[in-house]
């Protein structure tokens, strides 16, 4: 017998691509803040705001797998801010809630969160140990995963994705790529040397199953390949596999700061996430080279 699974965030690009590949594996169901899009079979409303969930959403309910969340790509107004905050660890809260008030007890609750953990201003290896809140992207970040850990109350395994950079024809960021470059310009965000950390988003989708059914799977993991690259080299990659006679532009780190303030940061990190955790699961990727991803397109 399948066993069901609730997913958040049911217009992400995660979302939709585990329904895709899964389909078939589990019973899939939805969350929505849409009331348009909720047909009571297999996607329910909820409003975080108003702390409401429809209770059919969660009955018979075996896994939890919550994507919900604000875009950080947003402009960093107080509002949006809040925004983003309480998608996040507020609407984890509501679930855990309706979990107790029900009497549910899921036996895994695996939460999306970011690297953006380690903090807007790092640079570097960073593992799992690595966490710091040096900045609100970084404390949300933070107790975002803490929030999750409220799950363990209702003996649910825990599982948080510290994920990198979702790589995915449909992602906007290689879609923003491939499109300027099919126009003969190759875009750089600041310096060519920075680091991107990345990963598949099939991969992510399989860890998510992984997660589900291995019991190894526990605490807090960054999703990333054991291969980041630099912009520079990942540039090189698309030129070489796709468009090889387009030019290189490059946008200086100071005129990004000044058309979008402190939010440039997002644009441009230089983490490189270490994959070691996953490694000592014995994690295997479909995707582990940028080439081949690129191939695959």
């Amino acid at each position: 017998m399948k066993e069901t699974v609730l997913i958040s965030g049911k217009n992400g690009l995660l979302a939709n691509r585990f329904w895709e590949l899964q389909k078939s594996n589990y019973n899939i169901k939805f969350l929505s803040t849409d009331k348009k899009k909720c047909d009571n079979i297999s996607v329910f409303y909820w409003n975080i705001k108003n702390k409401f969930i429809d209770e059919n959403a969660l009955k018979d309910c075996d896994h939890i797998v919550h994507l919900a969340g604000y875009p950080i790509i947003s402009r960093w107004t107080k509002e949006n801010k809040n925004k983003m905050y309480e998608s996040r660890i507020n609407s984890t809260k509501l679930i855990y809630k309706y979990c107790k008030k029900l009497m549910i007890e899921p036996k895994t609750f695996i939460s999306a969160s970011a690297i953006g953990i380690y903090g807007l201003e790092s640079e570097g290896e960073k593992d799992e140990k690595d966490t710091t809140n040096t900045d609100w992207i970084s404390k949300m970040a933070s107790d975002w995963e803490k929030s999750a850990d409220i799950f363990k109350k209702i003996n649910a395994k825990v599982v948080k994705m510290r994920i990198s950079l979702i790589i995915s024809k449909k992602s906007l960021f290689l879609k923003s790529y491939l499109l300027s470059m099919r126009f003969g310009i190759a875009t750089l965000l600041g310096s060519k040397s920075r680091h991107i950390s990345w990963i598949h988003i099939d991969d992510a989708v399989n860890f998510i199953d992984q997660a589900i059914n291995n019991k190894k799977y526990n605490g807090a993991y960054n999703l990333a390949t054991s291969k980041s690259l630099t912009q520079g080299k990942l540039v090189q990659i698309i030129k070489e596999e796709k468009y090889p006679f387009c030019i290189t532009f490059q946008i200086p780190t100071r005129i990004l700061s000044f058309i979008l303030g402190k939010r440039s940061k997002i644009f441009i990190p230089n983490i490189i996430a270490k994959a070691d955790k996953l490694k000592k699961i014995d994690f295997k990727y479909k995707y582990d080279s940028f080439r081949e991803v690129i191939r695959s397109i």
